[in-house]
């Protein structure tokens, strides 16, 4: 048993030891354009260590679901995959020592009229050490390689009106923490900056509790889950206003919660 904690201790250690070039310009790039536009855009790596650095590029699309956790392939896509539109060199290269490097691409939207919504793919970078295996022993490998998934999400022609809905709403209870599920599904042709609120008022109306949750990104067709804590709430009867807010549109609906 307290080998298999110093192994696994040592792992983690060499993970965050190699991880060591980064991404200083964001996971998630979004463009916005029309038929028939070209986009440039780039990605900004620096190797923060003393030591060569091995990154290479590749495409996958990432693929949503409402009852399942995102994927990353590059044998299955969806209609509103944007892997064709993209261009750029997809190869390996060695970082040296505190370079920073610029990998540049573009996005080019086809001429075709009738396109509208978002559309998006994911560039892969996968970083490893180029030479040296290091071992812990004969039968034991240290996995060094980190993995970036970065997100180029374009929207095209004119926005649709927002067209959200509170798909399901549980209350989740692990020990003494309590918290609402709410899993809002995106019923337009674009991906939505989706922030949630909740305001929860007792049996004589004084409101005991507000709350939101970080803006996150529910992609067209599909959900997005969002937990809102409400460990503080006495066990008891209340009333709720729960607000979704995208594109400064907003989505209320009452909810009544019991809490025992």
């Amino acid at each position: 048993m307290k080998k298999n904690i110093l192994i696994i201790a040592l792992l983690l250690f060499v993970n965050m030891t190699y991880s060591s070039v980064v991404v200083i310009n964001g996971l998630t790039h979004i463009y916005s354009g029309v038929s028939g536009d070209k986009m440039r855009g780039e990605i900004i790596l620096l190797n923060t260590s003393n030591e060569e650095q091995r990154v290479s590029f590749d495409l996958n699309d990432a693929l949503f679901s409402c009852t399942e956790n995102r994927i990353f392939s590059n044998s299955q896509t969806h209609h509103q995959s944007s892997l064709e539109w993209f261009d750029g060199s997809l190869m390996d290269k060695v970082l040296d020592p505190k370079e920073k490097y610029v990998f540049r691409f573009s996005i080019n939207i086809p001429k075709d009229q009738t396109l509208r919504g978002s559309y998006w793919t994911s560039i892969m970078i996968d970083v490893e050490k180029p030479i040296k295996k290091d071992k812990l022993s004969k039968n034991i490998g240290l996995n060094t390689k980190v993995r970036y998934a970065i997100g180029l999400l374009t929207n095209v022609n004119s926005y649709d009106e927002v067209k959200l809905d509170f798909e399901k709403m549980d209350v989740d209870k692990a020990g003494n923490n309590k918290n609402l599920k709410v899993k809002i599904a995106n019923q337009n042709l674009f991906i939505e900056g989706v922030k949630l609120s909740l305001e929860v008022y007792d049996a004589e109306g004084k409101n005991i509790l507000e709350s939101s949750t970080d803006r996150n990104m529910v992609f067209p067709g599909f959900c997005k889950e969002y937990s809102i804590d409400i460990s503080k709430l006495p066990k008891g009867n209340y009333e709720c206003l729960l607000v979704a807010d995208s594109r400064e549109k907003f989505l209320g609906t009452n909810i009544s919660l019991t809490i025992d």
